[in-house]
């Protein structure tokens, strides 16, 4: 896990793509769409890397197939609708796993969200809905198009290597070098995905996670009460909150610390729900990586809104594709 492979080569960064013409309307890059488990956000960005007639429609994600599809494809119609320039480019499409991004196919396998599309062929339902070619809808990995979003234009903005970790329901990781999620090779876990570790025999969101922080304090005190309770109570000086939220974080430390090292990355970029008590989780991960690692790297909170991050990410992982794989490192 020490050996470095190639470095993949960049698509541009916001600051250095070229402004808008102003030619009757900004040319487009494309079209980015972020779908969360209780709404789909979609919006234009253009070439000047902003986000433009920005949409929002609630989205039950409980819901059978054919309403799920229709409320997202409905939300970037009414994005095209209100805007001035032509839309040009891809559709960009940020969604929660289990999935299969290559193919465009949900899985969603041991999840309770979009239980309905689970063997849908999301990119050809969409693409037919919009009158489009498959081939125009990218379907990218919600936790990756956040690290890609924050590398581009947020906390991880100047940055070669950033690794973004999402901490919420679940864990969420993107491993991103320069533009590029790699999910392959010895510097990552499998696919990229750090809840895949295991720790002490456990897998990582069995002891990190939203849920499982309840537990950890439950476990002390008897009382069930959620994660922002947890931290008003520690807040206030309630040690079996102040020992649940630190467990948390230096496992999680530990978990990190053997891929921060292989991958070497300049920061680590914390978002998800749980990154609002960032003053309470961060000393603890700060220390427990400095207590595993020689050259820990600059832990930073995501500085954009949770979907502007996903929606300029899930737009630069589309733009790298279409230049294609390198090195076999991009998803």
């Amino acid at each position: 896990m020490t050996s470095r492979e190639p470095t993949p080569r960049a698509p541009l960064r916001p600051e250095t793509v070229p402004p808008d013409r102003r030619d009757g309307g900004a040319d487009l890059l494309g079209t980015a769409v972020d779908v969360g488990g209780t709404h789909v956000t979609a919006a234009t960005v253009d070439a000047g890397w902003r986000v433009r007639d920005e949409h929002r429609v609630p989205l039950d994600s409980a819901a059978p197939a054919a309403e799920v599809l229709d409320a997202v494809a409905d939300c970037v119609r009414r994005t095209w609708a209100a805007g001035a320039a032509t839309v040009t480019g891809p559709v960009a499409v940020a969604i929660p796993g289990p999935f299969d991004y290559e193919r465009g196919i949900g899985d969603f396998r041991g999840v309770d969200k979009f239980a309905a599309l689970r063997g849908v062929d999301l990119r050809g339902e969409l693409a037919a809905r919009w009158g489009r070619a498959p081939a125009t809808v990218r379907l990218v990995n919600d936790a990756e198009a956040f690290g890609l979003g924050e590398w581009a234009a947020g906390a991880g903005s100047g940055a070669a290597r950033v690794v973004a970790v999402t901490l919420g329901t679940g864990v969420g990781s993107a491993f991103v070098d320069r533009g590029r999620c790699v999910t392959t090779g010895p510097l990552v876990p499998a696919d990229g995905n750090i809840h895949v570790v295991r720790v002490a025999g456990r897998p990582l969101e069995e002891v990190v996670s939203r849920r499982a922080l309840r537990l950890a304090y439950r476990a002390g005190t008897g009382r069930d009460v959620d994660v922002v309770d947890i931290a008003r109570h520690a807040r206030a000086g309630d040690a079996a909150a102040v020992r649940a939220l630190e467990g948390g974080m230096r496992t999680l430390a530990g978990a990190l610390a053997p891929w921060l090292t292989a991958f070497a990355p300049e920061r680590l970029v914390v978002g998800g729900s749980m990154a609002a008590s960032s003053d309470l989780l961060f000393p603890p991960l700060v220390a427990g990586l400095a207590a595993a690692m020689a050259r820990p790297p600059d832990v930073r909170a995501g500085m954009l809104p949770r979907e502007r991050a996903s929606l300029l990410g899930a737009l630069v992982a589309a733009r790298a594709a279409a230049e294609g794989s390198v090195d076999g490192l991009v998803r």
